[in-house]
């Protein structure tokens, strides 16, 4: 699945209000597994240019790299304790940070997509 099926999974909790969220078990395994995806595929893509042992340990290579800003690094160490628990998460908190974890996952995509179109320009035009 691309990240953007996984972003819809997630999405799909986000159009419906907590009360439905809360009781429909089915919609909530939907978004976990649509969170799971996405952070799959950040995973995969941020060990594309650094290695690493933590999410929080990434955070911070990618924030002194300037790769991504110390508002994005605050807000993926914001989330990344709910999405290493999502098992056990809290619906309400669940809930409630659905839309940060879109958002903040997409902006480090973005962010890792034109820090590697910038080396990938700059190392064609050392040939």
């Amino acid at each position: 699945m691309s990240f953007w099926d996984y972003y819809r999974m997630v999405e799909q909790g986000t159009l419906v209000d907590f009360e439905e969220f809360k009781q429909n078990s089915e919609l909530k395994e939907k978004v976990k597994e649509g969170i799971k995806g996405m952070l799959k595929i950040l995973t995969s893509e941020i060990s594309t240019i650094i290695k690493f042992n933590s999410y929080e340990e990434a955070v911070w290579q990618l924030l002194r790299l300037n790769i991504i800003s110390a508002s994005l690094a605050q807000e993926l160490l914001d989330i990344f304790p709910v999405i290493n628990n999502i098992e056990n998460a809290d619906d309400i908190i669940l809930y409630s940070m659905l839309v940060r974890i879109m958002e903040d996952i997409e902006e480090t995509l973005i962010k890792i997509s034109e820090y590697k179109g910038k080396i990938s320009n700059s190392n064609s035009l050392q040939v």
